[in-house]
């Protein structure tokens, strides 16, 4: 399957509410929360507010024709002292029909492309305490990430 990956706009926002919506849904579902419905409108105002800031992207995967299969959110965390710069992932999703197709390793290669052009040296993303994700984690892990204690997983970039 043919994949485009891109940094997310405002001509995309539509589609983008969509799949940010299924990600809170399937997480929703994960932590039994059954019948929680997240609020695209307070979605898209959030997304409108980060998609032009430097130091953010929400990168969107695509088919040629414009179909959205999945996205990942990306952002650069401010340096404290004595500290190497990073970058966290942030979301990452693909739609259940498109699973097993490499596209999430994809989206986290441009999340890693992106982070190395903001100067960071790793890759950071944090799990849930209060439920598990065995699928993710199993893929964060086949990704090279390697958990530093608590629901912390670290990539070298």
């Amino acid at each position: 399957m043919s994949v485009v990956i891109k940094r997310a706009d405002e001509s995309q926002l539509r589609d983008l509410v969509r799949l940010i919506s299924e990600f809170w849904n399937e997480v929703a579902t994960c932590a039994s929360l059954n019948g929680f419905e997240p609020d695209s409108g307070k979605i898209e105002a959030e997304l409108l507010e980060f998609l032009d800031m430097p130091d953010y992207a929400v990168l969107m995967a695509t088919t040629p024709k414009g179909h959205p299969l999945g996205f990942v959110s990306v952002f650069q965390m401010p340096v404290q002292l004595r500290e190497e710069p990073y970058a966290i992932l942030d979301k990452l999703y693909v739609r259940p029909d498109y699973r097993r197709r490499k596209i999430a390793h994809q989206l986290v290669e441009e999340a890693k492309f992106f982070a190395r052009s903001r100067k960071c040296k790793r890759l950071q993303s944090t799990f849930p305490a209060h439920f598990a994700l065995p699928d993710a984690l199993a893929f964060f892990r086949a990704e090279r990430f390697y958990e530093t204690g608590g629901r912390k997983h670290k990539l070298a970039i």
